[in-house]
């Protein structure tokens, strides 16, 4: 594809994105969440990609207790609930601190006061689960410095639409390139440091299971409570039958030293609180994405 022909095309799609989020905020957010979802069914069947990825994933991990008609089933589940939880990503301007009580309820908020009341920041390890881009919004609305790590969109135009989206006070978006010295910094502030810690890493890390699956790990945050005494509290959001989303924060995962072997204890931690929050709702993570490619 020419460099022409592919500018043309992101430009398309990013009018049409945008134009969809307008649509979103115009009409009443039941109306939004049904027309969202048919489309992520609607994009379940022309994806082909993002499709045969989820399923063989599905697969990996369910293929011996689903049948293959049930594995389909939660695949396009995946996308119907995709399609539901951007309804309050485009609608994220309008989310405020009158509001967001109507919308999200959280658990487990005492353990984040205290970790954050310590003064030497949190590091809040989650997943792609649910509305995630939420969760770093309802706590910035409730009074919490939160910085989070992201990698840029391959479309400047779509990046700059998300940044505008994601704009709030409190909450701080760095750039994955100038991650550590970041990270370092917002936790030194005494921030929240949220990192979506269950995608495969390209840098260093560990093979640890994941939902049953050998898969590379980062030791990321585990190095970072070592060097800073930061705690770490696995913490995700997912959204419930009535429509509302459901923030848990588990209990601090202590630091079991910092030996490269201790390190990856701690990781193998908080990985499971990780896998049981996905495990929970399977149908609300990301399944399109390679998370089991060790042997490349």
């Amino acid at each position: 594809m020419s460099l022409h022909i592919k500018n043309i095309r992101n430009k398309i799609i990013y009018c049409t994105i945008r134009a969809y989020i307008s649509l979103l905020n115009l009409i009443p957010r039941k109306g939004a969440l049904c027309i969202s979802s048919r489309l992520g069914v609607f994009a379940y069947l022309i994806a082909h990609d993002a499709r045969r990825l989820t399923l063989a994933n599905l697969s990996l991990i369910y293929g011996g207790s689903k049948s293959k008609r049930a594995i389909r089933e939660l695949g396009k589940k995946v996308f119907w609930e995709l399609g539901r939880n951007f309804v309050d990503v485009a609608r994220m301007p309008s989310i405020s601190i009158k509001n967001v009580d109507e919308l999200v309820t959280i658990r487990g908020l005492d353990n984040l006061k205290s970790a954050y009341g310590k003064g030497k920041g949190v590091i809040a390890v989650s997943g792609h689960l649910g509305n995630f881009e939420l969760l770093g919004r309802y706590l910035a609305l409730k009074g919490f410095n939160v910085t989070v790590v992201a990698a840029p969109l391959y479309d400047p135009h779509l990046d700059s639409l998300l940044l505008e989206n994601r704009a709030y006070k409190g909450f701080n978006v760095v750039k994955k390139k100038h991650a550590i010295s970041a990270i370092s910094q917002a936790l030194k502030k005494g921030h929240i440091v949220g990192l979506l810690v269950d995608q495969d890493t390209k840098e260093s890390g560990v093979i640890l299971p994941f939902l049953g699956v050998p898969a590379r790990t980062t030791i990321g945050p585990a190095i970072l409570a070592a060097r800073l005494g930061s705690p770490i509290l696995p913490m995700a959001i997912h959204r419930k039958p009535d429509d509302s989303h459901l923030i848990t924060v588990k209990p601090p995962r202590d630091l079991t030293g910092r030996s490269r072997e201790e390190l990856q204890k701690t990781t193998i931690n908080y990985t499971k609180d990780l896998e049981g929050f996905i495990r929970t709702v399977p149908e609300q993570w990301l399944w399109m994405h390679d998370r089991w490619q060790i042997d490349q």
